[in-house]
């Protein structure tokens, strides 16, 4: 006698279907994260992506409200039990704290692009009301945080799923090798991406985030105190993980405001060169931007551009240091050096190009690129006068 299938509702199907959909689209949202940092900040291609990135963003987080309102209101078990549930063990809490830390990155993504006046519209028809009203500093850096928490899960319970879908065909050793394997082909490196921050995060840290979430399948499931330090851990380190990897302090650690002491500067200053006269001809132009377009992954590069993670650089060339107007991420270092009369002649610039830590210690820049060639280090302090200049 054959068994009858289970049937599923119409209300399980269109969860499903949500679920299904809710999932390609973070997995979309992690290959925006991969390719955007390669694009030049201010290109058509990469204001293409961010913008394609912001609606997509919008869309998960509608659809997260949906599925939330239909773990809490659809029938059948109490709510407590259905919270028991979702942390019963480490598979289930996994897949739990993943939906809490997108939902995280989600909302204050969705803040950063407000603070900045960017656009959330849902399939390009209806802009999501602004119902936020944090700084684009504090909302990017918990946006970070919580991205990074939520793709790490994700990463863990995707590797997981895959290694219980290949365990039964091979040695369990064999399998854990193959999907590395497939995890690093897919990564392999491509230019301009080859950055250390890059490197370690595709090739360490997210084995990490495999091997964590295989070790508490294996082994926490029958130990279930095991998996929540572990959480917790990786919790903190991710909180921490943008001023690991940047420098930039968190909104919680945010130093108190500092009055800026204005000073002459210990070197007199060249007077600045005309345009026509640091780049006489437009190829000269565009070599200099294109070898300062890192730079732009953290300041802005546009007259009338606000502050991101670093102050904006026009207007920088022979300034004070540490007195960029309405930037107040400064370090103590950087008000310091300012204060005892740096300036951002030609020289301090190719010295904290080249070796920042050694010119102002501990301050806060994170070197994006290699500078260390005469010919790009000019092409870069030639582009910052050109930036300042009239």
């Amino acid at each position: 006698m054959n068994a009858e299938k289970p049937t599923i509702s119409t209300f399980e199907r269109i969860k499903l279907l949500l679920v299904f959909l809710f999932y390609a689209l973070f997995a979309w949202h992690q290959w925006w994260s991969g390719v955007s940092p390669r694009l030049i900040r201010g290109s058509p291609e990469r204001d293409a992506i961010h913008h394609a990135h912001l609606n997509n963003g919008a869309l998960l987080f509608v659809l997260f409200i949906i599925l939330a309102l239909i773990w809490l209101l659809r029938p059948g078990s109490t709510l407590i039990a259905r919270f028991r549930h979702a942390f019963s063990n480490a598979g289930t809490t996994g897949v739990s704290l993943f939906f809490m830390g997108t939902f995280g990155a989600m909302l204050f993504g969705l803040a950063q692009a407000w603070a900045a006046g960017g656009e959330t519209a849902l399939f390009g028809l209806y802009n999501l009301p602004h119902f936020l009203d944090w700084s684009w500093g504090t909302s990017g850096y918990l946006h970070s945080s919580f991205s990074n928490i939520s793709s790490a899960l994700f990463a863990g319970v995707i590797f997981v799923y895959l290694y219980t879908k290949l365990r039964p065909h091979v040695h369990p050793a064999l399998a854990v090798v193959i999907l590395l394997g497939v995890h690093v082909l897919v990564n392999l490196p491509k230019p301009p991406s080859l950055h250390p921050i890059a490197l370690i995060g595709t090739y360490v840290m997210v084995p990490t985030y495999y091997l964590v979430g295989l070790a508490l399948y294996n082994f926490a499931n029958t130990k279930r105190w095991i998996y929540w330090p572990v959480y917790l851990l990786f919790t903190l380190f991710f909180l921490y993980l943008p001023y690991l990897a940047f420098k930039v302090l968190p909104p919680w650690h945010a130093p108190a405001a500092t009055e800026i002491v204005q000073v002459e500067s210990s070197t007199k200053l060249s007077p600045l060169r005309s345009k026509g006269e640091i780049f006489a001809d437009a190829d000269a132009l565009s070599g200099a931007k294109e070898t300062a377009s890192w730079c732009g992954q953290c300041h802005n590069l546009t007259a009338t551009g606000a502050h991101l993670l670093g102050p904006n650089l026009v207007g920088v060339f022979n300034k004070q240091a540490g007195t960029v107007d309405g930037y107040g991420r400064n370090s103590s270092a950087m008000l310091a050096a300012g204060s005892q009369g740096t300036y951002w002649t030609r020289e301090n610039l190719a010295n904290f190009l080249t070796d920042g830590q050694s010119f102002i210690p501990e301050n806060l820049m994170n070197q994006q690129t290699d500078l260390s060639d005469p010919a790009r280090l000019k092409q870069v302090i030639d582009y910052l006068e050109y930036l300042s200049s009239k």
